[in-house]
């Protein structure tokens, strides 16, 4: 005596899942992908350019905020010159890669001492902006 079942074939159903379970994996990994870009911690108002680099991994962000006297902050810690300066000597990193995030605000003198602090140790400068598409 053969058994049947009697509930209705939903074999089709079987194989969506998985593909949903996919789908969702990928969206997930797009709309968290692109938080994890570089980005500081402190707010500044970028300069706009039509021009752009890809941003560098592993890098070191230096973030000059407006002010009577301008605000550094290394890596999310506020600094003076000479701490920047020591910590930029003291760093054993692999990646040689520093992004200067400069308010548009900021004193040009300010910026130019910084990127010529950088390029004395030995790293590559960046400068950031903002699109301006």
């Amino acid at each position: 005596m053969k058994l049947q079942s009697t509930l209705p074939d939903r074999a089709g159903f079987i194989y969506t899942v998985p593909l949903l379970d996919s789908i969702l994996l990928l969206l997930i990994f797009f709309l968290l992908g692109s938080n994890f870009m570089l980005k500081s911690g402190i707010a500044v108002d970028l300069p706009v350019s039509t021009s752009s680099m890809p941003a560098a991994d592993r890098s070191h962000i230096i973030t000059v905020a407006p002010g009577e006297l301008a605000q550094i902050y290394f890596n999310e810690d506020r600094v003076t010159l000479e701490e920047l300066d020591a910590r930029l000597a003291e760093s054993t990193e692999e990646a040689r890669h520093v992004v200067l995030l400069g308010d548009r605000r900021s004193d040009y003198g300010t910026m130019m001492e910084l990127s010529q602090m950088v390029l004395k140790h030995g790293y590559e400068v960046a400068l950031a902006t903002q699109s301006g598409d």
